[in-house]
């Protein structure tokens, strides 16, 4: 019975730890600092596009390219599908896309478009 108890008290434990822990560790929650009167806004109510009120850091991730970091530019726009998802924004900072076996260089001032398809491929271009 001793030896029984004690496993007992060792699971328990362990699982107690484990739940706190869970419970702790919350999503972060994440915002994009718009210019007021700039807010356009698709029929379900999520973001369509903005101007940027301070420059922002944009993570994309997708199953099969991992993820990709956007410097996005204050004072410019910024667009999402209706979906949430990031969709362009003119960058403030240079960047390197890779195409294939090869390296495209995107400068500050570009803006970046990003579309990933229902299979998970992440497209990205940029233009001047």
């Amino acid at each position: 019975m001793k030896f029984s108890s004690k496993v007992l008290v060792i699971l328990t434990s362990t699982f107690g730890l484990f739940s706190i822990n869970f419970a702790v560790s919350l999503p972060a929650i994440a915002s994009v600092t718009c210019v007021g009167g700039t807010i356009s806004n698709y029929p379900n109510g999520s973001l369509a596009s903005c101007i940027l009120g301070q420059d922002t850091t944009v993570q994309v991730s997708s199953p099969s390219s991992g993820s990709s970091n956007f410097e996005c530019q204050a004072q410019q726009s910024i667009s999402f599908d209706e979906k949430a998802q990031f969709q362009s924004c003119q960058l403030s900072q240079e960047i390197q896309l890779r195409k294939g076996n090869s390296i495209e260089t995107c400068p500050a001032g570009y803006k970046v478009n990003v579309s990933i398809a229902p299979n998970g491929v992440q497209s990205t271009s940029c233009r001047p």
